[in-house]
């Protein structure tokens, strides 16, 4: 390696001084034109990376998110109605959704399969990673069709008062619900959650790459140019040259800006994935298994009949055992809500955030001691009380403690979307028109490099 140093040393040493004027003039071009490269790469991977968080995975993972709730809702709010004595009126699925005082839709069992209904379509139409996403998205398509069927049954059947047949289809129907439709979303939001992180683990890398790329040809443009400016002055006793001057102080700016756009993107990007993402996946998963405690609350008041309901000893047997069945369910459920608010705590970013999770708690907290009230009253025999606490949508009621919680925790889900978006909006701005100004500058550079040697080559050329 030295015998290389010391030939090449010796070699520029035997070079004239035009030749070494015209090769500063072709390595400045060279590591220019490189440079521009290495950014142009750099802001569209800094792009791809974007468009990534911020326009296929995250979008479909929370529209997974939402195709859950969605469809535990439909079940939550069917089971409520198989508790409540039967209804003459059948409830219209193409009904317009109703709005509260605040403006806000009230979520009804028909709002909620138009939500299942419409979030499918919309999961189907930000297909990005081919049979990955369109699989389960077709096994929900397929279950929800034949989930409705059945609940459709068994609405017939309360209709009609006939109690064994309305648990029966009902049964039928959580079954498809809870071994297709549930883990058919959970698949979705896993198949983009791992492209999520798989992307945002490599931009890292690449990210870090470009920008070591950045800085060497970067100064290695600034080290010729200053080299040029020392040697004219020593070899031919001239000033500064001007154009040479210029060069380099478009070469520092443009080396200065590029690498603090793109750290700058970087930032604002990882604020988008690390920190509000992160808060919007466990509060969305929070909110989608609530809504699963909200259906196994009625699961289990409609398998929980006493010793009066005039049921064989087998069907009360079956009956307590399915009861005992949903009761674990609910606590298990419950437990999940916990630790994805826990997740969420861990993550506390932004202002108001904390005071936001303190509202799910508080609310979370309420509507779990209602639930204690509920079972109690059907464990002392009084059914017709237990159902009314269920039903209940003024305070007091486990309907109204409910909505508390979903309330709080769209409360908290819109906060940290709003910063998700203004990160990904910021990120994009910090990098717009990146590889324009790249081109532009390093014209400029190399036309000012040539125009501040052409005079000198000339007079070696009189």
């Amino acid at each position: 390696m030295s015998n290389i140093t010391l030939a090449t040393s010796n070699t520029i040493k035997n070079l004239n001084t035009p030749q070494l004027l015209r090769g500063s003039l072709f390595v400045t071009w060279g590591a220019s034109l490189l440079l521009l490269m290495v950014t142009i790469a750099g802001a569209q991977g800094q792009r791809n990376a974007i468009n990534t968080v911020g326009k296929d995975a995250t979008p479909s993972i929370i529209t997974a998110q939402r195709l859950k709730d969605a469809m535990a809702g439909i079940d939550a709010f069917a089971a409520s109605e198989f508790l409540a004595p039967p209804n003459s009126t059948p409830i219209d699925l193409q009904e317009k959704p109703q709005k509260d005082a605040d403006g806000k839709t009230i979520p009804t069992y028909s709002e909620r399969y138009n939500a299942a209904s419409e979030r499918l379509v919309a999961a189907a139409e930000n297909i990005t990673y081919g049979d990955d996403e369109r699989i389960p998205i077709q096994k929900m398509q397929l279950g929800l069709g034949a989930y409705m069927t059945k609940i459709q049954q068994a609405r017939d059947a309360h209709l009609r008062g006939d109690r064994a047949n309305t648990l029966s289809a009902y049964r039928s129907a959580t079954e498809i619900l809870d071994t297709q439709l549930l883990p058919a979303a959970d698949l979705l939001t896993e198949v983009n959650l791992k492209k999520l992180e798989e992307t945002y683990q490599q931009h890292n890398f690449d990210s870090a790459r470009s920008l070591f790329l950045i800085i060497v040809f970067g100064l290695c443009v600034l080290v010729v140019l200053i080299k040029l400016q020392l040697f004219l002055n020593q070899r031919t006793r001239r000033t500064l040259n001007p154009f040479l001057l210029g060069a380099s102080a478009i070469a520092a700016i443009f080396l200065a800006s590029t690498v603090s756009s793109l750290l700058s993107a970087s930032g604002h990007l990882k604020v988008a994935k690390q920190d509000a993402f992160t808060s919007m996946y466990a509060l969305r998963q929070a909110r989608a298994a609530a809504y699963g405690v909200n259906s196994d609350q009625s699961r289990y008041l409609l398998e929980s009949y006493g010793t009066n309901s005039g049921e064989s000893r087998y069907l009360l047997e079956a009956n307590r055992n399915n009861a005992l069945r949903h009761e674990l369910a609910f606590q298990e459920k419950i437990s999940k809500v916990r630790g994805f608010l826990a997740d969420e705590q861990k993550n506390i970013t932004f202002p108001g955030e904390a005071i936001a999770l303190t509202k799910n708690l508080d609310a979370l907290s309420q509507y779990v001691t209602i639930d204690q009230q509920i079972r109690q009253l059907q464990a002392n025999g009084d059914r017709a009380a237990a159902i009314k606490l269920r039903l209940g949508d003024n305070e007091g009621g486990s309907e109204w403690a409910f909505k508390q919680f979903r309330d709080a925790n769209q409360e908290a889900y819109d906060l940290n979307k709003k910063a998700f978006d203004d990160a990904i909006a910021q990120s994009n701005q910090d990098i717009a028109g990146l590889e324009f100004n790249a081109m532009v500058m390093v014209l400029a550079i190399a036309g000012l490099t040539l125009l501040g040697l052409t005079p000198r080559l000339k007079e070696y050329a009189a």
